[in-house]
């Protein structure tokens, strides 16, 4: 009896401490290497084994997060039907004007005091130990405003430990200049982009009201760096703009909501086809012309220097159908005292011949077939 009895104390010992491991860091930790686990954190919820105490900022009545206008999800779905939205996304997160949303200043001060921490921190990061102060101060403090996918990360054992979890909206994180979370406020955690779970990931923890797992989303870099980013005032509804790396919202600008692009038209397909360059046809609604498509006031805008004659035409010159004008004319007879036979009929547009020189003429005066240009 006393072994049996020792048997369920050490089994029970033993997924006793199991279960402890799930909800610390060394969880996390296996559960990124698995790949199937996944934490949810509420927004105030520091989570296991956080590296600081909470430097999030809050009103005495926390304003409701609010989810419209939502940002519209874009690229492709990830094994886990979560969306993938770029950080520079207007509207992705929220805030509250000229309030920062983290307080750096005692981030800076509770992760300098722990060199273990401060080390474990930078590592994550990617910085330098000494670069933490900076790094910290050239991060933008907002909310989330979707439920987000990310990896976090926990101190334990002198160093860092990373899991998988969900943000939920209204969150206060810390982003860089491509929008990505990189600290969550609540803990001090830093923050990387998520891992992609192996098949259908075990939840650890209780979902939140209105959790929706395909709603979840994953911020992905801007395609380049921001000098702002434009948040929505979870107060009101109205839009900021806020400088990235403005730790206290000290020059948050109201704006104008973001202009959805416009649509592009789809051609007409009862439009006439257009006729290639080297075509010397023309459609029959189209006339050619060497003016401008832009509309111009008539008699204003024209050029007259190009063609000072434009409107007079030559005076004593005759207009002359090039497809009936003459080619072979006869010449005119050379002068002469014998009358010639005139031709009975002339191409048409040939000059008729001189007359015959008249016999009264006298010998010495001008000739009746000279021609005068």
């Amino acid at each position: 009896m006393r072994a049996s009895t020792r048997t369920y104390a050490v089994t029970f010992a033993i997924s006793a401490a199991l279960a402890a491991a799930g909800c610390s860091g060394d969880g996390g930790k296996d559960a990124a290497d698995s790949g199937r686990e996944l934490f949810m954190q509420p927004v105030a919820a520091q989570g296991p084994d956080p590296f600081t105490d909470s430097t999030a900022r809050s009103a005495a009545t926390p304003p409701p997060v609010t989810r419209s206008p939502q940002p519209a999800p874009s690229g492709s779905a990830t094994p886990q039907g979560t969306r993938s939205v770029p950080g520079g996304t207007p509207g992705l997160y929220g805030g509250t004007r000229a309030v920062g949303s983290c307080d750096v200043d005692r981030q800076v001060r509770f992760l300098t005091a722990d060199r273990g921490k401060a080390r474990a921190f930078a590592q994550v990061s990617g910085i330098a130990q000494a670069a933490i102060p900076d790094y910290l101060r050239g991060l933008t403090p907002v909310v989330l405003r979707a439920d987000t996918r990310v990896t976090n990360h926990g101190f334990r054992g002198g160093s860092a430990t990373s899991f998988q979890s969900v943000l939920q909206a209204g969150t206060a994180v810390l982003v860089d200049a491509r929008g990505l979370p990189r600290v969550r406020c609540a803990c001090g955690n830093p923050l990387k982009p998520p891992l992609a779970l192996k098949g259908t990931p075990r939840h650890h923890g209780r979902p939140w009201s209105g959790y929706e797992p395909t709603r979840v989303i994953v911020v992905t870099p801007a395609p380049r760096p921001v000098i702002s980013i434009v948040i929505v005032n979870i107060v009101d509804n109205t839009w900021i703009e806020r400088k990235t790396g403005d730790e206290h919202g000290d020059r948050d600008r109201v704006t104008k909501p973001p202009v959805r692009p416009t649509p592009t038209p789809t051609p007409n397909p009862t439009s006439p086809t257009p006729v290639p360059p080297d075509s010397d046809e023309t459609p029959s609604d189209e006339t050619p012309s060497d003016e401008p498509s832009e509309p111009t006031e008539p008699d204003q805008d024209r050029d007259r220097s190009q063609d000072p004659d434009e409107d007079r035409p030559d005076e004593g010159v005759v207009p002359t159908d090039p497809d009936t004008a003459p080619t072979d004319c006869p010449s005119p007879p050379a002068p002469s005292d014998t009358p010639q036979e005139t031709p009975s009929a002339l191409p048409p547009g040939c000059p008729s011949p001189p007359p015959p020189p008249s016999p009264a003429t006298p010998p010495d005066g001008p000739s009746a077939n000279t021609f005068h240009n």
